[in-house]
């Protein structure tokens, strides 16, 4: 067993001349996070396959609609507070831990305002339903947003055991568990959306104090700068959060609540394997953080190939198997396969991803306003013209055209951020 781990190592170790990456610690903290990706992504498939078989479509699309509101209005709240979380306890302030949950917590009045508007607007229309799901979930999604930064903190810690475990398996099972039930003995999008919500919620607050009771965070040990950054990337994030979830709400007026349905369906298995993306984002931020500009320069085209080539493989294994799955666990959604293949072609932009995680990392406010604003306004602009235009495979379209060319931003902005070589 010890002979198998050392040539796991040493093996490790030789590809990093190839891939300009620490290897090693990608593949300690990837265990972890691949395993929970394992167990979450087979819970979202299985819940997946009994909303296709029991939900009808339009109730889904519906229960879709409440959660993308409560979310367009989570726009105004402090939406940077977990990046800022992160950085300032990868600096050794543990302290921003406490402080960023009831700092989320005072900035996040806005959504319930936002929400009881909203939830008198379609009492006045005799929308129940909605009137109730969009106000318990502006009610809720403040305690659910504070509570979750104890993700960023876990990752900051490179605790990725505990991440996974508490953030990917448990939170995961527990809250789709729940709707899952609730699937089974009711059809009223208000009653998911608010068993969403409540399930979420429960489940990451008693995470908050689980990690919370462990780790002891002290207090005391605050940055000063933290709410400033934060506060500045909340300013830049309205817009991406905005273009994150216009989509459903504007398929849902100009197209109907069954399209939005087939449309989720469309994107839901590849927006899915991007979850290992994001973990691998996370890791390369805590990396990046620590490490001189050159060093981070150096490898960074190197990450960029061997991504965009497991991209490419990606792509064509899906676009090949696509009309099996849907065909085999989706049958009432085959009208998603074309959309879902079309879709896929997305994952492209995986390759400039290292880009975006050095801009974070280093704090780069400038270029990150200038990514996050125009990024934004092309995507919002393009969406809606898509869906007025095409419907749904305007939209569609729109995405892959947006995600690869905003990722390319990306990459263009880091190569006139990084310092020039002596």
């Amino acid at each position: 067993m010890q002979s198998l781990k050392s040539r796991l190592y040493r093996l490790l170790r030789w590809s990093e001349k190839y891939t300009k990456t620490d290897m090693v610690y990608l593949a300690s903290g990837g265990f972890w996070s691949t395993a929970a990706q394992v167990v979450s992504s087979l819970t979202v498939f299985g819940f997946a396959i009994l909303v296709a078989h029991v939900l009808p479509k339009a109730v889904y699309g519906d229960y879709k609609y409440i959660l993308a509101t409560v979310a367009l209005l989570s726009s105004f709240s402090l939406t940077g507070i977990g990046t800022a979380v992160f950085q300032s306890v990868a600096s050794g302030f543990d302290g921003a831990l406490r402080e960023g949950f009831w700092q989320n917590l005072r900035w996040s009045v806005l959504i319930f305002i936002g929400a009881f508007v909203l939830a008198a607007y379609y009492f006045a229309q005799g929308n129940t339903s909605f009137a109730f799901g969009i106000l318990i979930g502006g009610s809720l999604s403040p305690l659910l947003t504070s509570a979750n930064i104890i993700s960023a903190f876990l990752n900051a810690k490179k605790d990725f055991r505990r991440s996974a475990l508490y953030i990917g398996i448990i939170e995961t099972l527990l809250s789709v568990g729940a709707l899952a039930i609730a699937v089974l003995f009711t059809h009223n999008p208000f009653i998911l959306a608010a068993v969403y919500f409540l399930g979420n919620t429960l489940a990451t607050l008693w995470i908050y104090r689980r990690i919370l009771r462990f780790y002891k965070p002290d207090p005391a040990r605050t940055d000063p700068g933290m709410m400033t950054y934060a506060k500045h990337l909340s300013l830049m994030g309205v817009l991406s959060t905005i273009a994150g979830n216009i989509d459903q709400v504007l398929l849902f007026h100009f197209v109907g609540p069954a399209e939005l349905a087939i449309y989720n369906f469309a994107v839901a298995i590849p927006d899915q394997t991007k979850g290992p993306l994001k973990t691998l984002n996370t890791m390369m931020q805590a990396k990046f953080a620590a490490r001189p500009d050159e060093e981070i320069r150096a490898g960074m085209r190197s990450k960029m190939f061997w991504l965009f080539i497991s991209s490419i493989i990606f792509i064509i294994l899906y676009v090949l198997l696509a009309p099996f799955i849907y065909g085999f666990f989706f049958p009432n959604y085959a009208d998603a396969v074309l959309y879902s293949q079309i879709y896929a072609i997305s994952m492209l932009s995986i390759a400039f991803a290292p880009a975006g995680s050095y801009l974070a990392a280093k704090k780069k406010v400038r270029e990150q306003y200038i990514v996050n604003i125009g990024a934004s306004v092309i995507q919002i602009a393009m969406m809606a013209i898509g869906v007025i235009f095409w419907g749904l495979l305007g939209l569609v379209v729109a995405r892959v055209i947006i995600k690869i060319a905003g990722n390319y931003l990306v990459h263009f902005i880091y190569s006139m951020s990084v310092p020039a070589k002596a």
